[in-house]
């Protein structure tokens, strides 16, 4: 009877690959004809630039020292943090600086597989982020979230109080290259862990005060908000706030900052009733839900609290699964839909029942 299951599951999971695979390949074609390689690196390669050039990196001030790229080039919309990291690319030509910054890119993927191996085991490490088509939207636009994606895995690994000091440097280095895992404080404050939040605020103020000889604290103020001020509405953002901002009337005004401090609150306030790892999943999955500008491929960002949801037990495995197929496969709506949910089951872990270790 056993084997029977077992080519059933084999014949299942090999089905749901290849379906993954054909995915991949139609939207990556589509993609290679209507977007540039790298577009979103060249901001980055722009706003180091504008560092060198003695300019706020911040907003789109960089792209009239990357004459190179024609078709217009994206604001850049974080702390000044990353293209300080690229200003030694600023000064090589631009091909060479974009292809280099694409290699790190694959090769920060790549690392992301051995950083979820722990929690998931080297199979399903591969398969999660190698057939997960946010990852490749986010590889051919030359996006820094696979890197955030493995900080953020660090961060759900380092749970044990001899771990509060590198906690929070890394913590604080993923709030440097993007405002969002700045979230992980809540749980930090709601579980007293001081120790870690002295340790991230020294690490923020440290870089900043080194960094100030060539960018100043308005750009640090503005990369900080520049995602938060951003009102701009699509139909391809994916977040419950960028959904309600889309509505006519007192919703759209309204909707976007009920949805948020309701989140906020609920996090914070459930953070101190569940264990510190499920409150800082919790933690990392609030931003793809409440920041106003999640697109599909921000979801390679949701990869780290799948597999610490792959590893409590049978029932989380399965949400996890559907969400990781719902996303890759469907997306749209099904994305912040699935995402709430594994948010949910991380504020309200009893509705999963016991973690599998429990049973040992």
């Amino acid at each position: 009877m056993r084997q029977p299951r077992v080519r059933l599951y084999a014949l299942a999971l090999a089905g749901l690959l290849i379906l993954c695979g054909v995915r991949i390949a139609m939207v990556m074609s589509y993609a290679a004809n209507i977007l540039p390689l790298g577009g979103d690196a060249n901001a980055y390669i722009a706003a180091a630039r504008a560092i060198v050039h003695g300019q706020t990196p911040v907003g789109t001030q960089g792209a009239q020292f990357l004459p190179e790229v024609r078709g217009g080039i994206p604001p850049y919309l974080y702390p000044p943090f990353l293209a300080l990291m690229l200003v030694p690319l600023a000064s090589l030509p631009y091909p060479t600086a974009l292809y280099l910054w694409l290699a790190l890119v694959v090769a920060t993927t790549v690392f992301l597989i051995a950083v979820l191996r722990p929690c998931v085991g080297w199979p399903v490490a591969v398969i999660g982020v190698l057939f997960f088509l946010p990852t490749w939207e986010s590889l051919w636009l030359g996006q820094i979230n696979a890197l955030i994606a493995v900080l953020i895995a660090t961060m759900l690994r380092m749970i044990d109080q001899r771990h509060a000091g590198r906690l929070g440097v890394v913590i604080a280095f993923g709030t440097l290259l993007k405002i969002t895992p700045v979230l992980a404080v809540l749980i930090l404050v709601s579980q007293r862990r001081w120790r870690s939040i002295w340790s991230a605020l020294l690490t923020l103020i440290g870089v900043v005060i080194l960094s100030l000889p060539l960018v100043s604290l308005d750009a640090w103020y503005g990369g900080a908000l520049s995602a938060l001020r951003n009102t701009d509405v699509s139909p391809l953002f994916l977040s419950w706030t960028a959904i309600l901002r889309s509505q006519p009337g007192l919703v759209g005004v309204i909707g976007p900052p009920v949805i948020i401090l309701s989140m906020v609150a609920i996090t914070a306030l459930r953070g101190r009733c569940i264990s510190f790892r499920l409150g800082l999943t919790a933690a990392s999955l609030l931003p793809l839900l409440i920041s106003g500008i999640i697109w599909h491929y921000t979801a390679i960002l949701a990869l780290p609290a799948l597999a610490v949801l792959w590893q409590h037990n049978l029932r989380a495995r399965l949400i996890a699964l559907t969400t990781w197929v719902v996303i890759s496969l469907i997306g749209g709506i099904g994305q912040p839909i699935m995402l709430s949910l594994c948010w949910c089951m991380c504020c309200w872990p009893h509705l999963l029942g016991p973690h599998e270790s429990d049973h040992v």
